[in-house]
């Protein structure tokens, strides 16, 4: 009964994770793009047209921070950020999982952490106004508890995927495409 429970519920938090994920990478690229735009116009703006633009540099490094929130889900989810497996890679395959299941569950303290006090930073950014822009500040922080929501999500899916793998070693609980450190043999 738990089982099938278990394996419903990943099936609704991957096909959630995985649409989420994907639309906020994809609105990652978008907001690249727009960067590059911004300030290539500023270039164009101060060198050609002798002016300068008061507000471009505020907006695109609000881009890119929005940006590296906005990845960071999908990152974590596929696998995609920095890792050193030199170690990891010695140990016998349930050891292995054991350990992802371990950092799983810190990563989930942390992301929880952080995301419980995002909401207060949020919060504090709606008293202040930006520099150079009529608006306040909070809905540029706005993307943190969005990003930390999302990843709190694919950490608990990841952990669903890392019990289930433990409990049936035989069976394959991997994210298709994904890079996954600790599993081979």
């Amino acid at each position: 009964m738990g089982n099938m429970l278990l394996r419903k519920v990943l099936r609704l938090l991957s096909a959630f994770n995985e649409w989420a994920g994907i639309a906020m990478r994809n609105s990652a690229g978008i907001l690249l793009v727009a960067m590059t735009v911004i300030v290539l116009l500023q270039i164009v703006f101060r060198y050609v047209l002798n002016d300068s633009l008061i507000w471009t540099e505020e907006v695109s490094k609000t881009m890119m921070v929005w940006g590296a929130f906005l990845i960071a889900p999908w990152a974590y989810r596929n696998g995609a950020n920095v890792s050193i497996t030199m170690f990891v890679d010695e140990l016998p395959l349930t050891l292995r999982r054991l350990l992802r299941l371990a950092l799983n569950l810190l990563v989930i303290w942390i992301i929880v952490v952080f995301w419980l006090e995002s909401f207060g930073m949020v919060d504090r950014g709606f008293l202040i106004r930006t520099a150079s822009l009529p608006i306040q500040v909070g809905w540029f922080f706005i993307v943190i508890p969005l990003a930390f929501g999302t990843m709190l999500l694919v950490g608990v899916e990841l952990f669903i995927r890392d019990v289930l793998a433990l409990l049936y070693p035989k069976e394959d609980f991997e994210i298709a495409g994904a890079i996954r450190i600790m599993e081979g043999d």
